[in-house]
């Protein structure tokens, strides 16, 4: 799939003083990782996320461990409009699933 961010993007990313909304990528503080996601679903301090180039949703994750949210890009120098976050496409997330398949097939595990 080809996602909202891209190897060699540089994302600004702004703290947040409300609960992160459904469709957002925010920034992510994991036990082994920091993690640009989308945001899935929203329950009473929990979020799942997802990366746009994954065929599943990341464990859950308290909201406390949200650090911020993506405002602005910058690829290849230029900085970005709004435009940037045209979402996971449907070609895209198909690409995805059929990844993650030929890789357990493989027994390569298939999470991205």
């Amino acid at each position: 799939m080809w996602p909202s961010l891209r190897d060699g993007d540089v994302a600004g990313v702004e703290p947040l003083s409300r609960e992160p909304r459904l469709g957002e990528v925010v920034l992510a503080r994991f036990d082994d990782a920091l993690v640009l996601h989308r945001v899935c679903a929203v329950g009473e301090g929990v979020l799942s996320l997802r990366g746009d180039n994954a065929v599943g949703e990341d464990p859950p994750i308290a909201a406390s461990r949200i650090l911020g949210c993506v405002a602005r890009v910058r690829r290849r120098g230029v900085e970005l409009d709004s435009a940037w976050d045209g979402g996971p496409s449907r070609l895209g997330r198909l690409r995805a699933v059929v990844r993650g398949r030929v890789a357990r097939w493989l027994g390569r595990g298939g999470r991205s």
